[in-house]
C-alpha cells in the first residue's frame, strides 16, 4: 500500500511540544504502571529473583548490540517518503537480525550461566531468544508512525503492552513466587506488542532484500556507536554481575532502575520527537541549532531537579516503595539518579550531530567515554566495590558531555558559551535544592511524611530559583516563557 508523506508545511515547534507530551505521557504511563507493579512484586519476590532476570537481559543486550542493524533509524534518516522497497527491506533486515540473535543467544546461554555462576540464567535466555526471533517480524509500520510524528499510535502500543505484561507478571508471581513470574510477564509483553504492531498500523510489509545494502550503508556507523554505547552503559553491570552475588546484583539493578527513572525516562521522552523534526530542518541549520539549544535548556530544567531531588530522598523513597528488605538498594537509587542526569545532559546535541551525519564523531566520543570509565573503574572498584562503578559512570559521563559540546562547536558552530549558559541555571538550582533537602529533609520520623514534605520543599525552592534567574537573565525564550505563556492564555480564557 502507498505511504503518504507528511505535509511539508509543518509547525516544528508545535510538533516538538506535542511529540514531547505524547512521549512523556507514554513513557511515564508505562513507568507508573511498572512502578506500581515493582512495589507489589517486591513483597513477593526477592532481590536474587530480579538478579537472575537482569543477568539474562544483560546478555540479551550485549548480543543485540552486536547484531542490531539500526534498520528503524536508517528508515527515518531516508527522508519523508521512502520507497516500498526501502521499507520492506528494512523490515526484512530486522527479521534476519531477530533470527540471528535467537541463534546466538541459544549458543552463548551455557557460557552466560558459567560467567555469572547462576544456572537459572540459561533457561531464561532460551525463552527470550524465541521471543526475539518472533519480534523481528513485527510491523515496520510503527517506525513509519514515528517518522510521521504519529505518537498516539506508539502511546497505545506501549500502554497496552505494559498493562498485559504487568497483569500476567502479577498473576504468575502469586503462582510461582520466584523469577519465573518476571519471565512470564516478559513473554506476554512480546506477544502483545507484536500483535498490536499490526493492529494499530495499516502498513503490511513484504519480504524484500533489494535495498538492504542501502540501509546498511546508513546504519553501519550507528552500529559502531551502539556497540560503544552498550559497553559504556552496561559494563558496570557486567562487572557487578561478576564481582557481586545474585542478591547484590539484584539490589544494584533495581536501584539503577528506580534511580534512573526521572532523567532516564523523561530525557529520552522529551528529546524523542527532536530526531524527526531536526531531520526535516536539514535545509535550515540555524533553525535546527536554535531548536536544539531550546530543547537542551528545557530538558535539563526538568531532569536535573528530579534527578538531584530523588538522590536527596533516596532512603525514604526506597523504604516507601520497596520495603525494609530492599533498604540496601537506597545508595544505588541515589547514585543512578545522578548518573541519569549526567547521561542525558547533552542528549539534544547528540541528536543534532546524528542528524547532521557526524556519526563517526559520536562513535569516537562514545568509545573515549568507555575507556575513561574502564580506567576509573579500575581505580575506584577495589576501594568502593559496586559503589565505585557508579562513581566511574559519573566521571566518564561528565567527560562525554564536555566532548559532545566541543564537537558541536567544531562541526556545527554551536557556541560553547551559549551552550554552557543554557545549563548553568537549572544545574545551580538543582544543587541548591539538593543541599537544602539533605540538610533539612529528615525532620520527621515517618518516611512518608518526610518524603511528602521534601517533594513540596524541593518544588518550591527549585521553581522559585528558576523563575528568579529567568527574570534576571532577561526572560529568554524557553521552558519558562512557554509555561508563563500557557498560564496567561488559560487565565485569559477563564476570564473570557
Amino acid at each position: 500500500m502507498p505511504v503518504v508523506p507528511p505535509s511539508a508545511e509543518v509547525d516544528h515547534k508545535a510538533n516538538l511540544m506535542t511529540g514531547a507530551l505524547w512521549a512523556v505521557g507514554m513513557r511515564w504511563s508505562v513507568k507508573a504502571i511498572g512502578l506500581v507493579s515493582t512495589a507489589i512484586l517486591a513483597r513477593f519476590l526477592k532481590p536474587q529473583d530480579y538478579g537472575v532476570v537482569s543477568m539474562a537481559f544483560l546478555v540479551v543486550g550485549l548480543v543485540e548490540t552486536f547484531l542490531n542493524t539500526g534498520a528503524a533509524s536508517a528508515l527515518v534518516r531516508l527522508g519523508s517518503n521512502p520507497s516500498m522497497a526501502q521499507i520492506n527491506s528494512a523490515w526484512s533486515l530486522r527479521g534476519i537480525q531477530g533470527c540471528l540473535m535467537a541463534l546466538v543467544l541459544l549458543a552463548v546461554s551455557p557460557l552466560a550461566a558459567i560467567y555469572f555462576n547462576e544456572p537459572r540464567v540459561m533457561p531464561v535466555l532460551w525463552v527470550v531468544s524465541m521471543c526475539l526471533a518472533f519480534m523481528g517480524f513485527s510491523n515496520i509500520g510503527m517506525t513509519l508512525a514515528y517518522r510521521d510524528l504519529k505518537f498516539a499510535v506508539e502511546f497505545k502500543q506501549a500502554l497496552y503492552t505494559k498493562l498485559a505484561s504487568v497483569g500476567i507478571t502479577l498473576l504468575a508471581a502469586w503462582y510461582f513466587v520466584d523469577y519465573r513470574a518476571l519471565v512470564s510477564g516478559i513473554v506476554a509483553g512480546f506477544v502483545v506488542e507484536w500483535f498490536l504492531s499490526y493492529r494499530l498500523h495499516p502498513y503490511r510489509p513484504r519480504w524484500c532484500t533489494e535495498c538492504i545494502g542501502e540501509i546498511w550503508k546508513i546504519s553501519k556507523w550507528l552500529l559502531v556507536t551502539g556497540i560503544g554505547s552498550f559497553f559504556l552503559h552496561r559494563t558496570d553491570q557486567l562487572i557487578a554481575g561478576r564481582i557481586g552475588s545474585t542478591q547484590q546484583y539484584g539490589l544494584y539493578t533495581v536501584g539503577a532502575d528506580i534511580g534512573g527513572l526521572p532523567a532516564g525516562e523523561l530525557g529520552p521522552s522529551l528529546t524523542r520527537p527532536l530526531f524527526p523534526i531536526l531531520s526535516a530542518m536539514q535545509h535550515d541549520w540555524a533553525r535546527a541549532k536554535s531548536a536544539t539549544l531550546k530543547t537542551l535548556g528545557s530538558v535539563n530544567s526538568i531532569t536535573m531537579p528530579l534527578g538531584f531531588g530523588l538522590a536527596a530522598v533516596s532512603t525514604q523513597a526506597t523504604l516507601l516503595l520497596l520495603g525494609n528488605q530492599w533498604l540496601e538498594a537506597a545508595p544505588f537509587v541515589a547514585g543512578f539518579a545522578i548518573i541519569g542526569v549526567v547521561q542525558y545532559l547533552t542528549s539534544p546535541i547528540n541528536t543534532l550531530l546524528n542528524v547532521a551525519g557526524h556519526v563517526r564523531v559520536q562513535s569516537r566520543i562514545v568509545w573515549t567515554e568507555f575507556l575513561a570509565f574502564v580506567l576509573l573503574a579500575l581505580v575506584l572498584t577495589p576501594a568502593y566495590h559496586l559503589h565505585g562503578l557508579m562513581l566511574a559512570r559519573i566521571g566518564s559521563g561528565l567527560l562525554q558531555a564536555a566532548l559532545m559540546m566541543l564537537a558541536a562547536r567544531q562541526f556545527m558552530q554551536l557556541s560553547l558559551t551559549i551552550t554552557l549558559a543554557t545549563l548553568v541555571r537549572p544545574l545551580s538550582g538543582a544543587m541548591l535544592m539538593y543541599g537544602a533537602l539533605t540538610t533539612w529533609g529528615n525532620s520527621f520520623s515517618q518516611p512518608f511524611i518526610n518524603l511528602l514534605c521534601n517533594v513540596v520543599l524541593g518544588a518550591v525552592l527549585y521553581t522559585s530559583w528558576l523563575m528568579l534567574t529567568w527574570r534576571l537573565a532577561g526572560r529568554p525564550e524557553g521552558l519558562e516563557s512557554t509555561a508563563v505563556g500557557f498560564i496567561k492564555s488559560r487565565l485569559s480564557r477563564m476570564r473570557g
